[in-house]
């Protein structure tokens, strides 16, 4: 990976193709979530955006840490870069047996219906992202999908208009680690 946040083209291909080699571990998807929104610190005070969510307990996953972390960083690279000014960037989560849900949600325009179906084409923009995103080129939230396949997980799109636009995906739960017992009888 590159330190920018942003994969390789040869990653991209690897990725797109699934034979990308998962790293999984179990580690605080919470603490990948802080740690990416301080990266975004200074455009958020620029915005005067309230960030929520953030005070949640650990939530533990287990998944390639460093192509989640990609995952992350496009999405809240994509919330600081269309929340309206003054307005917020929620995080939440929820936690199943087998799966956990993060969301990346923010107010503003959202994305219309026409366009909701196609966000995650490969060099698809929207018409206000053409305008508003001069850098991009279109693949971060490709690169999401195809992460989060790879992962046996999903990622859906949920957006009203002129109110708000959330990504949420799924990661496999971490299992609770077992905690040995010892046998409270004598030594013998």
């Amino acid at each position: 990976f590159q330190q920018s946040g942003t994969l390789g083209n040869d990653d991209i291909a690897r990725l797109e193709s699934g034979e990308m080699q998962l790293q999984p571990k179990d580690f605080d998807i919470n603490q990948v979530v802080c740690s990416t929104i301080f990266t975004f610190e200074q455009s958020i005070e620029e915005k005067q955006l309230d960030i929520r969510g953030l005070d949640a307990d650990r939530i533990m996953v287990s998944a390639d840490e460093d192509l989640i972390h990609q995952v992350v960083y496009n999405l809240v690279e994509n919330a600081v870069k269309f929340v309206d000014a003054g307005g917020y960037i929620e995080i939440s989560y929820r936690t199943e047996e087998k799966m956990t849900y993060i969301s990346v949600k923010n107010s503003g325009e959202g994305i219309s219906k026409e366009e909701i179906s196609k966000v995650f084409e490969r060099f698809y923009k929207t018409d206000r992202s053409r305008s508003q995103d001069k850098s991009g080129v279109g693949l971060g939230l490709n690169i999401v999908r195809s992460i989060i396949k790879l992962h046996q997980g999903e990622v859906i799109v949920r957006s009203t208009e002129g109110q708000f636009c959330e990504f949420t995906f799924t990661l496999p739960t971490a299992a609770p680690k077992q905690v040995p017992r010892h046998n409270s009888g004598e030594l013998k």
